[in-house]
């Protein structure tokens, strides 16, 4: 999809955010782990992932928002992706909202996600490379 859209619109390559929700936010890590030299950063919300893989993208600023009521995917999926993060010194910015389901921290934490990738761009030696 990404190659689809480069080909038909003028694309900044050091502004390319990877965000989803739920099996979204698993696939936002997931797609880090993946491409990692893409995004300038991250916002998995509501989701989880595999804190190995942290290693792939450590480089990646990211804001995760994940609900502490959340009983589709509990917090615990995020904390430990947050905590694996922190061991490796990656940036990142936890929004853990108390009483917050599955659902109702996307909406309100939007404007946090893209306030923080407005401040993050990928440097110029390293975007755009290869595409």
């Amino acid at each position: 999809m990404l190659q689809l859209v480069r080909q038909q619109y003028k694309i900044d390559e050091s502004r390319i955010y990877l965000m989803g929700h739920s099996m979204g936010g698993y696939g936002t890590w997931a797609l880090a782990a993946a491409h990692p030299e893409i995004w300038a950063a991250l916002g998995p919300i509501s989701g989880g992932g595999n804190p190995a893989n942290v290693e792939k993208f450590k480089s990646i600023p990211e804001i995760v928002v994940h609900g502490d009521a959340d009983t589709v995917v509990p917090v615990n999926s995020s904390r430990l992706m947050v905590d694996a993060m922190k061991k490796l010194g990656v940036e990142v910015k936890y929004i853990e909202v108390p009483g917050g389901t599955h659902i109702n921290v996307a909406g309100a934490n939007m404007p946090a996600i893209f306030d923080f990738f407005d401040a993050h761009r990928k440097s110029a030696a390293s975007a755009g490379n290869g595409h």
